[in-house]
């Protein structure tokens, strides 16, 4: 399961070509890439710098290629194109701060996978591994500071849930609203988990896959919404406190908002006090975080709870598959896959419905 070590420099010579002949650009010259280490799962990243003779004369441009896995995947369905999309649609038409997107390319001939290129937007993103509130830029931040941030995530959130589909454009049968959002969603991850196990049953989320059949709740009134999916802080880049960019949409689908909401707060709970540490300071509580967000889009909060389990099963579900990469990569014991921090986060959001 090891990912391809790409070279540096046949990397640049690669998109040098590429943003000559294929984008048709002159007079291109690309830096030697970096390329962060663990990338792979979810998509490769290449970051770069590149300069382009444009109608006034030379333009330099801080880039972004995404390159899809080439080897393990985490999830079951390939969503690559659509990222590019869905974000792109945000970019042009809505308040959601993103960074533009470029140009998405199919041909697997360059890179071994598709890719897209985009905007490198600048700025600091809180960290999963060690955990935002226990060090860190946002760990040393004052508390006002700290809820300036949370405070522009939520209120990102709630820009993507506020923008209207029809306004995005999306190209049709890419993202299609289904008659049973929830029932949808739920069949989707039952699929993923049965996928994820490769035979060993995961009792755990079994329990909370039962659970949610049991007591989903009946469709919203409201019609529904583009989820985000993976709506966590450390999917954030900020800027003095603001967010400056959304990332990472390889979860993206139309539903309940409630989704991504639930996602918010169980990962902040997971990466808090379910890792032995308490929330930063400035950080609304829950309920005050569920309120602000009630606010700005208009929908009601009152099954919070069932989208905090689903969360929880989504996440521990997702968290089967990385976990047996990093097993099969030694740096875990074998047992990681089904009991790690999310799982115990499923665990107790579970016992507390």
């Amino acid at each position: 399961m090891d990912f391809q070590l790409r070279d540096p420099r046949e990397t640049a010579s690669r998109l040098r070509t590429w943003l000559t002949d294929v984008r048709g650009l002159t007079d291109v010259e690309v830096d030697e890439p970096t390329i962060p280490a663990g990338t792979g799962a979810s998509n490769e990243t290449v970051l770069f710098g590149a300069v382009w003779t444009g109608p006034s004369g030379p333009e330099q441009h801080q880039l972004v290629a995404r390159i899809a896995p080439t080897s393990y995947v985490v999830f079951p369905d390939d969503t690559f194109a659509l990222q590019f999309h869905v974000m792109r649609a945000l970019a042009d038409a809505s308040r959601v701060p993103m960074a533009r997107m470029h140009w998405f390319e199919p041909d697997r001939s360059w890179f071994g996978a598709p890719f897209w290129i985009m905007d490198r937007v600048p700025g600091q993103i809180p960290s999963d591994t060690p955990p935002y509130a226990s060090a860190g830029w946002l760990a040393d931040a004052s508390p006002e500071q700290q809820h300036r941030a949370w405070v522009s995530g939520v209120r990102a959130l709630a820009g993507v849930h506020t923008t209207p589909l029809a306004d995005l454009g999306l190209p049709p049968g890419l993202l299609e609203s289904q008659e049973d959002p929830v029932g949808a969603e739920i069949d989707r991850y039952e699929r993923f988990l049965a996928w994820a196990e490769e035979g060993k049953p995961f009792d755990l989320a079994r329990d909370a896959l039962a659970w949610l059949k049991r007591n989903q709740p009946s469709a919203p009134v409201d019609a529904p919404a583009l989820c985000w999916g993976d709506a966590r802080l450390s999917n954030l880049i900020f800027q003095d406190f603001e967010v400056a960019a959304v990332l990472d949409w390889e979860m993206t689908s139309v539903g309940d908002p409630l989704l991504d909401l639930g996602w918010w707060v169980f990962a902040d709970e997971t990466l808090t006090t379910g890792a032995g540490l308490n929330r930063l300071p400035g950080f609304p509580s829950h309920d005050e975080t569920a309120a602000l967000w009630q606010s700005i889009t208009g929908r009601p909060t009152d099954n919070l709870d069932y989208f905090e389990v689903f969360a929880g099963l989504r996440f521990a579900v997702i968290m089967v598959r990385i976990g047996k990469l990093v097993v099969d990569m030694g740096f875990m014991p074998d047992t990681f896959p089904y009991d790690n921090m999310v799982s115990q986060g499923l665990h107790r959001v579970l016992s507390r419905v």
